[in-house]
């Protein structure tokens, strides 16, 4: 029974009645050492009989050595591995994957044996893999009837249950359950001084001789200057320590310091430094440890964090280097690396080298963060500081690699304090001036250290390498696409030209297409984008291939920038590389969103802003936010678009896509005046180009036609060079708006007819249809109703409702009444589900979709449960039918 907890209890019992209904829960426990967090776990273990229970907790010994609490966690279950897809078996099992990928095999492990209760204590001191990993798959639990309670010291950004001190009633009725022969007023004293810490309540009385048990009592308390009562216990956990055998306390330091529980590895290490079985036997009669067969676990985790600070340095490193001796073979190589690191007392190159190893081992299998930890441990033992860079260089490639932006940022400036320069750094440190926000920053680093390639010397790093230096100022050109920035893309473009460059055909390729890049962003007209197409299919080839997804777009090829884009997230997700995701998914959007398909880019978004979110992206959300104000805008939706808007400032991209974004919604709502205000404040190239049709045609229905001529210019000279159909169809417009008389009519008339020679961009066609309609309605009636009639169902079909209600309106003054198209049944999906359904419809099983959606097969299950009768449809074989015939534009 748990005194002063009903309201906790019943919280427990909540979730997991709704677990036996199918839906999952997660919740976790906060507050300080001691206040009773360990007992609702029980608690909660106790409350599920017949379920599988899988429990772990973090040990501040081992939070450097990745992914050891989920290992145990799963050890009851390993057998349940081997059945979940390749990659994630081999993530669970230490041969592959970052912590993302981890965090989704422990997400289909935890579905495939729903309902389940999982416990995990003391998840401040959990390595950052094991907590990372469970929190992502905490985070998309849904409905596979999981309950996850996590407890510690403070809030995981999931449901938090703060624990406060017990009412002095409780606390009354707990120690006349445990101490009942306490007297009167030592029962007061021990109330008041234990502050409602259950722990405290329980332990201090323990400290006590018969005589203060009895009321012989100082005035003082029991422990002066000891701090709050989580601190107390600590100390009096110390105190009881201090009171074994110093051989007793040896073998006990040994079971802190290993991080397996495996009794057999822990009497082993305890025989090299004069401990044994009976010294344990010791520990366990003093209630500290609890033996079992083949196990070891201490009775509180307060007990093993006490075991092992109350060791001196010394102990502990012979602790430590004790059981390193003992885990020889193959198997315990990486374990035992890191027992002898935790043992160095300063710089240790043999020690280095074998992390270094235990780092490229690692890397090796694609288990990023466990890499980069060995890394930088290795980094911290190295004495020769350029070496030492080096490897903080090689820890913050990794880090990024996996989204740990700022984690990278901090290795890359030791790295510079101990003299680390070149290539590797600089692109690096310019990586992370990119992931925080900063395109034009890191344009400007990838400057600096083009340069020093180029010429070699102590600035490089190394020898002259020209080919590295055409690659950075490539990537700075890119840099400055992104950022808008002119400047740089001058000074990125000069450098390159006068570079002289490698016979490698791929440096010369790429040297000439990015030159070109910088000539658009310049906002030159470029006659010839061969040279850029030449890139595209180059880079087409590359593992992840951004760049040509980034391309694509910049020279209005979006198909291509879809089709790469598609690549990039498969890829992401089946190699598990969560931190790369948000970035691809963000391409995805933004081709989707230029292709018409609004709904798939929103979920493409929805999906990025979440993964973003999870990983601490805070400039990608931004960037995100900008793409889901356009789509809120273009959707009609007025508050989203201000609220997307507003969360999208500190990125450069991300506010100039909301300027476009507030500009289309003013727009949209007949409001040219308000729209010409935001769209004359986007002064991003590439986002200036895309929104150019609209300023024109906010300043002329704004009757600020001076306002016209600058972005009209621009999309001339960019329909110019890319003479894509939908670029000159946008020309078309801006110049029927331009002029009047026949002659708007035939430009309105010919960007019809460019749109009706591709399928996409039904946004962009209806608003060509639109136009035109309009000025036929002044001249020839009848003509105008096709058109006006073809713009709302171009509308309705993307749910651009503003624009649609245009239509209609003018409709209506032909004399016909438009009639609303309605809620059609994908509309009423989710983006989730939407998402669902289309990859169950291409055949994939729910494991699969799960593993390409970071879901769990259950939950996606649940997805289809709930989109089958939405849509009418009863199994994926109708399901794929419907999608194939009986939609007017399937779902790409």
């Amino acid at each position: 029974m748990l005194h002063g907890r009903d309201a906790e209890q019943g919280e427990i019992d909540r979730l997991l009645a709704a677990a036996r209904t199918g839906r999952s829960g997660v919740l976790a426990l906060t507050g300080e050492a001691g206040i009773g967090k360990s007992a609702l776990l029980d608690h909660a273990a106790a409350r599920a009989p017949g379920w599988p229970v899988l429990r772990t907790a973090g040990v501040e010994s081992e939070a450097e050595l990745p992914f050891s609490a989920l290992h145990l966690l799963f050890t009851p279950v390993r057998d349940h591995v081997a059945k979940l897809p390749e990659a994630q078996a081999a993530a669970l099992t230490g041969t592959m994957g970052d912590r993302f990928l981890v965090g989704l095999a422990a997400l289909t492990l935890l579905s495939d044996l729903g309902p389940l209760l999982c416990l995990v204590d003391d998840v401040h001191w959990l390595d950052r893999g094991t907590a990372d990993a469970l929190l992502f798959a905490a985070r998309r639990l849904n409905a596979e009837g999981i309950v996850m309670i996590f407890a510690g010291r403070s809030g995981l950004g999931v449901p938090e249950l703060a624990l406060g001190g017990l009412p002095c009633d409780a606390a009354e009725a707990l120690l006349a359950e445990r101490a009942a022969d306490l007297a009167p007023e030592v029962r007061r004293r021990i109330i008041e001084e234990a502050g409602g810490n259950p722990l405290a309540l329980l332990e201090l009385p323990l400290s006590l001789t018969p005589a203060q048990r009895a009321g012989r009592l100082s005035p003082l308390p029991s422990l002066v200057d000891a701090g709050p009562p989580s601190e107390r216990v600590r100390r009096l956990f110390h105190t009881q320590i201090g009171r074994l055998p110093g051989s007793a306390r040896t073998a006990l330091l040994v079971a802190a310091a290993d991080d397996t529980g495996d009794l057999d590895l822990v009497l082993r290490a305890a025989s090299r430094v004069g401990a044994g079985a009976g010294d344990l036997d010791a520990a366990e009669r003093a209630n500290l440890i609890v033996l079992e067969s083949g196990g070891l676990t201490f009775r509180h985790p307060l007990i093993r964090t006490a075991a092992y600070r109350s060791a001196s340095y010394f102990e502990r490193i012979a602790a430590h280097n004790a059981l390193a001796a003992e885990l020889q073979g193959v198997t315990h190589v990486d374990r035992r690396a890191w027992h002898r690191a935790a043992a160095a007392t300063g710089p240790d190159e043999d020690v280095a080298d074998e992390l270094e190893r235990t780092a490229e081992r690692a890397r090796d299998r694609q288990a990023t963060v466990a890499a980069s930890a060995a890394y930088e441990r290795a980094a911290e033992l190295t004495a020769d500081p350029p070496r030492a860079a080096d490897r903080l260089v090689s820890a913050a490639e990794l880090a990024m690699h996996v989204g740990q932006t700022q984690r990278a940022s901090g290795l890359t400036e030791r790295a510079s304090d101990r003299g680390g320069q070149g290539v590797r750094l600089a692109r690096v440190r310019a990586a992370v001036e990119f992931e925080c926000g900063d395109p034009s920053a890191a344009g400007r680093i990838l400057l600096d250290g083009a340069r020093c390639a180029a010429s070699g010397g102590p600035g490089a790093g190394a020898a002259r390498d020209p080919g590295a230096a055409a690659q950075m100022l490539a990537d700075a050109i890119r840099h400055a696409a992104f950022g808008g920035d002119r400047e740089l893309a001058r000074a990125a473009d000069t450098m390159l030209r006068a570079l002289a460059l490698p016979p490698d055909p791929s440096v010369r390729t790429l040297a000439r297409g990015m030159g070109v890049v910088a000539r658009l962003i310049e906002g030159q007209a470029v006659p010839d984008l061969s040279a850029v197409r030449a890139v595209t299919e180059m880079a087409a080839r590359w593992p992840l291939p951004a760049l040509a997804t980034s391309l694509s777009l910049m020279i209005g090829e979006e198909e291509a920038a879809h089709r790469h884009a598609d690549t990039m997230v498969a890829q992401c997700r089946e190699r598990g590389l969560a931190g790369l995701l948000p970035e691809a998914l963000t391409l995805l959007a933004q081709a989707q969103m230029l292709r018409g398909r609004h709904d798939e880019a929103r979920a493409s978004a929805v999906e990025a802003l979440a993964i973003a979110g999870d990983i601490r992206q805070a400039p990608k959300a931004g960037q995100l936010s900008g793409a889901l104000a356009w789509l809120a805008a273009a959707g009609g939706d007025t508050a989203g678009c201000a609220e997307f808007a507003a969360r999208s400032e500190d990125v450069v991209a991300g506010r100039a896509m909301a300027s476009w974004a507030l500009g289309l919604s003013e727009l949209g709502h007949g409001r040219a005046s308000a729209a010409l205000v935001h769209l004359t404040a986007i002064e991003h190239t590439f986002i200036c180009l895309y929104a150019a049709a609209d300023l024109v045609e906010a300043a002329v229905l704004g009757d600020r036609t001076d306002l016209a001529a600058r972005p009209a210019g621009r999309l001339a000279s960019w329909a110019a060079s890319t003479r894509r159909p939908w670029t000159e169809a946008a020309l078309s417009r801006t110049r029927g708006l331009l002029c009047g008389g026949e002659e708007a009519g035939e430009h309105f008339a010919h960007a019809v007819h460019l749109h009706e020679t591709t399928a996409d961009q039904p946004f962009e066609h209806g608003r060509a249809e639109l136009l035109y309609g309009k000025w036929l309605r002044r001249r020839r009636r009848t003509e105008a109703r096709g058109h006006l009639r073809a713009a709302l169902e171009r509308f309705e079909a993307v749910g651009a409702a503003p624009w649609a209600a245009q239509a209609q309106a003018e409709l209506q003054a032909t004399g016909v009444a438009g009639q609303p198209r309605g809620e059609g049944p994908l509309d009423r999906l989710t983006p989730q589900e939407r998402q669902v359904v289309r990859l169950a419809a291409a055949g994939l099983s729910n494991r699969e979709i799960g593993a390409r959606l970071f879901l769990s097969p259950r939950t996606v299950g649940h997805h289809l449960y709930k989109a089958y009768p939405k849509l009418g449809v009863a199994s994926r074989t109708e399901l794929g039918h419907y999608l194939e015939h009986v939609l007017e534009r399937p779902m790409t």
